[in-house]
């Protein structure tokens, strides 16, 4: 009986045509947000003045977030099913999961312990769901 299945080798057919490199050049957009992200961190820095926490934890926060950014590109140009595409779903969980962790400390610090402890639980429910879409749920 014949394989009715579609071939999975159409990249090696020498008649399909040449498979285009994708684009790595970041948009005027990125390029935008990114500025305004550093201006942004200049500010705050400025702002927080000698106050050594605040300076650490917006830093954190920004290189976080510049992390999280580039993990979420590598995210969306890996292939489907590939490792690369894990290792990026991986960082992309990892680095929301401390940067939702960092805010609710310093969020949590201020309020008091009944509402502290709300955020906590809101904060680990985004956590856990993010790992349930992430990994559980699957690409569907």
């Amino acid at each position: 009986m014949a394989d009715l299945k579609p071939s999975s080798d159409a990249h090696l057919d020498p008649a399909a045509p040449p498979a285009t490199p994708r684009k790595r050049r970041l948009s005027w957009l990125t390029v935008a947000i990114l500025l305004g992200l550093a201006v942004n961190l200049a500010l705050c820095v400025r702002r927080v003045g000698d106050d050594r926490r605040a300076v650490a934890f917006v830093g954190f926060s920004h290189i976080n977030l510049l992390l999280l950014f580039g993990a979420i590109r590598r995210f969306e140009l890996s292939p489907h099913g590939s490792p690369a595409r894990g290792r990026a779903r991986l960082a992309v969980w990892l680095l929301t999961t401390t940067l939702t962790a960092a805010f609710t400390w310093k969020i949590g610090a201020m309020l008091p312990l009944s509402l502290a402890i709300a955020v906590w639980i809101m904060a680990a429910a985004t956590v856990l769901g993010g790992f349930y879409m992430l990994f559980l749920h699957g690409e569907k």
